[in-house]
């Protein structure tokens, strides 16, 4: 199991994304943080960004499904990775493991 982040421009729905995510059952739940603040230090010069990061729970082998329905729905790439769920409870789990598609 993972939790997915994605780092979605402000011009992008995430309440659209996340529902279209839960209802293919590629994720089995998912937050949405808004206004999440982001500095890269480019040319010399600080730069901020300004991101919806989602944080979604669903299976490690689902991954690469998810990217690239995230980036065909919205037409171009986008900053996704993923950490490692290494200890669920069994409610958890299987919240996870019935709310995605069988793998």
């Amino acid at each position: 199991m993972i939790n997915v982040i994605i780092y979605l421009k402000k011009q992008h729905n995430a309440k659209d994304l996340v529902k279209h995510l839960l209802m293919q059952k590629l994720v089995a739940s998912a937050s949405i943080d808004e206004n999440n603040v982001s500095y890269k230090y480019v040319d010399g010069k600080l730069v901020e960004e300004i991101f919806n990061v989602i944080t979604a729970q669903s299976k490690a082998l689902l991954f690469n499904v998810v990217v690239e329905t995230i980036e065909k729905m919205l037409g171009e790439g986008v900053a996704i990775n993923s950490t490692p769920i290494v200890g669920t409870s069994i409610i958890f789990n299987d919240s996870v493991t019935t709310k995605t598609i069988p793998i």
